[in-house]
């Protein structure tokens, strides 16, 4: 169990080190672009070339799925607490949810679409190099 939780403690610190490292990038180079974002593609990109070994971060990752439903519950406290302003401007914020649900959805599709058609495509590539 104490393996576990130092574990968990080592992946937590990494998690939050690249967070830190990230927000700091991105107030001193002056860039528009969301830290948490960028904290993602550095971290899967660590982990693709095993700087980060998979290992130190999997129970954290696992708990923090695990408790993710309750991170939302700022969120419905905000919800109740500007219904007021929601309710008035209903229609153009569910246009602006289906909207946005619509387009990331199918932006996602495309660029998965098109990551694994260019991996095919390397892979054969890599396959005929090889004869």
């Amino acid at each position: 169990m104490f393996k576990k939780i130092l574990k968990c403690g080592i992946g937590f610190v990494i998690l939050i080190a690249l967070q830190f490292l990230c927000n700091l990038l991105i107030k001193t180079a002056h860039i528009t672009f969301p830290a948490p974002i960028l904290g993602i593609i550095i971290f899967a990109f660590l982990l693709q070339i095993n700087i980060i070994k998979k290992e130190w971060v999997k129970d954290i990752c696992e708990f923090l799925l695990k408790i993710m439903p309750m991170l939302f519950v700022p969120l419905l406290v905000g919800i109740v607490v500007y219904y007021s302003v929601i309710e008035k401007n209903l229609i153009p914020v569910l246009i602006n949810i289906i909207v946005t649900a619509t387009l990331t959805i199918l932006l996602t599709a495309i660029t998965v679409d098109n990551i694994i058609k260019y991996v095919r495509l390397h892979h054969i590539r890599k396959l005929h190099d090889d004869e």
